[in-house]
């Protein structure tokens, strides 16, 4: 947590909307404070020009109400007079000079009768010159100074001068050349002023600070809206894009540049979604046709390996067609010659039927082995069938008769379901009845104990001129590992060894003769299923007319 907290005030101090809040921050704060400062000493100024305004018209007051009282040289009432107006609020003295700095009456006591220094603030305005000056502007009768106890003060000198009322007194005997007589000084008290101005720069600086508080709040809530916000809402934006959410759009209705910077962003999000699209759809379209090229090679390699397989099988069926032939020949002579011995010695014979039965069984088989074997042989050699057009529902009913002994013995229960239009095919007789007879045992051996067994054949919608022939059984089905075996020559899952494993092989080179396809679908405890896919017209090829019936 803390290391989240530490992360989050590393991002919020070194983002920008935080340097313009404080460099925004420093120029406010810049601004009212010399503001305040400038206000706080005008207002000082104005005050002080004020209380020097007030000063002059008090020290000109004074001067005037004692101007009959010094006609008249009444000292008791001119000092009563000038006591009264020092007792005034906001005075603190009144002094009268003479012209040689003595000071002559003061309304604080044991200042009278000193002498002040001609050099001192009081005094070096007017006589900085070699002749003592008559008249002063009213911002040089003033000065301000501070009292032993730290309090300031303003004093006026206003100066006595002598009229010629005062000259033709004999109380004073002035010569009328004498233009100045004394000095009035009045100190003004700015303890109550500086109070004030106290209080008034107080104010201002707190008013300011709220002030600076207020525009800060405001300000920030600019910042937010206008500033951070779009720019927090760009940089979520960015980041959402790096991870991969290229469906995020911002949000936004501004016209400004960040509003214009906003629907960059989403003209770029949109252009990359678009091309994401296109790559993962090529992609896509890529991966499948590299898994049609994989299987239609898998495919090729498996019918490779068939042919490979195929190759071998008609070596070794030429040769053993080459031994079988023979004997199988003798075998078929010998029945014929039997047929002829006991047709002409027992003639008479009661068994004579049932012996000539045999021996045309003997014979028969011995045939149809021969015929297999040759058969073999053609399949391995590649040679061809004869086509010719059959009813395929004859030839499915001809192997279930043939096998109908096997069926009723298993106690299975079998049906077929013949409903194709037309209801003829092109194919080879012997040979597709060959295949059927296989399948057809397969499947019995696979039910022991009895079961169902269906065939059935439709057209293909999807694939027009094809039929589909299926024989289903619900015998113990086929292992997941041999499913990829089971066409394979020599290789068989009987336990008791008496299968040689070309059954299905044959059935899959005989249905690729007539341009087919076989496969198989097994599920283990739940049966098999073979479909066979042929078309309705297969191609002609013409046999060799030369073949015999006998081997």
């Amino acid at each position: 947590m803390r290391k989240k907290i530490k992360r989050y005030s590393r991002e919020f101090y070194n983002s920008l909307s935080f340097k313009l809040f404080g460099l925004l921050f420093f120029m406010v704060l810049l601004i009212l404070g010399l503001y305040a400062g400038l206000c706080s000493t005008m207002q000082k100024k104005i005050s002080e020009n004020i209380v020097q305004r007030s000063a002059y018209l008090v020290s000109d007051v004074v001067k005037k109400s004692l101007y009959r009282l010094m006609l008249t040289n009444e000292r008791d009432a001119l000092y009563q007079t000038i006591l009264l107006i020092g007792s005034e609020p906001g005075i603190e003295s009144i002094r009268i000079f003479n012209k040689k700095g003595e000071i002559k009456f003061s309304t604080k006591k044991g200042e009278s009768g000193k002498v002040v220094d001609m050099k001192a603030e009081a005094c070096f305005v007017c006589h900085t010159a070699n002749q003592p000056l008559t008249s002063l502007p009213i911002q040089e009768k003033t000065r301000i100074y501070r009292t032993t106890g730290g309090d300031r003060v303003m004093g006026m000198i206003n100066p006595i001068t002598n009229a010629q009322e005062c000259s033709n007194r004999l109380c004073h005997a002035h010569q009328p050349s004498q233009t100045i007589l004394g000095v009035l000084d009045v100190r003004m008290s700015l303890k109550e002023l500086d109070q004030a101005v106290w209080k008034i720069r107080f104010k201002v600086f707190s008013y300011s600070i709220v002030f600076i508080f207020i525009a800060m709040f405001l300000f920030s809530l600019l910042f937010y809206l206008i500033i951070y916000r779009p720019i927090n809402e760009l940089k979520e934006g960015t980041v959402r894009l790096a991870l991969g959410d290229l469906e995020y759009r911002i949000q936004t209705q501004r016209r400004d540049e960040l509003g214009m910077l906003a629907r960059s962003f989403n003209n770029m999000a949109g252009n990359l979604k678009h091309a994401y699209d296109e790559l993962k759809d090529w992609s896509y379209k890529m991966a499948q046709r590299v898994n049609e090229k994989t299987a239609e090679l898998e495919r090729m390699h498996h019918g490779m390996l068939q042919i490979e397989k195929m190759a071998s099988l008609g070596k070794m069926a030429a040769t053993v067609a080459h031994e079988l032939n023979n004997p199988l020949s003798g075998i078929v002579t010998y029945a014929k010659v039997l047929q002829k011995r006991i047709d002409k010695n027992f003639a008479h014979s009661a068994d004579k039927e049932k012996y000539l039965q045999d021996l045309e069984l003997i014979r028969s088989e011995s045939l149809r082995c021969g015929k297999i074997v040759s058969d073999l042989l053609a399949f391995a050699r590649g040679s061809t069938a004869k086509y010719q057009e059959c009813t395929l529902k004859e030839i499915v009913d001809r192997a279930m008769n043939i096998v109908r002994h096997h069926i009723e013995l298993a106690g299975i229960e079998a049906e077929s379901q013949i409903n194709i239009q037309p209801e003829k095919i092109k194919c080879d007789p012997d040979q597709f009845l060959q295949a059927l007879v296989a399948l057809l045992i397969n499947a019995v051996e696979a039910m022991p104990n009895g079961g169902e067994l269906k065939v059935r054949a439709e057209n293909l919608e999807k694939k027009p001129g094809y039929v589909l022939l299926s024989i289903s059984d619900s015998g113990s089905g086929i292992p997941d590992e041999i499913k990829d075996k089971i066409f394979d020559p020599f290789f068989s899952t009987k336990k008791d060894q008496k299968g040689v494993g070309l059954g299905l092989t044959v059935v899959y080179g005989i249905v690729q003769r007539h341009g087919g396809k076989i496969w198989a679908e097994s599920s283990e405890q739940k049966g098999t299923i073979f479909f066979i896919e042929l078309p309705v017209q297969s191609p002609q090829i013409t046999e060799n007319p030369n073949e015999k019936e006998t081997i």
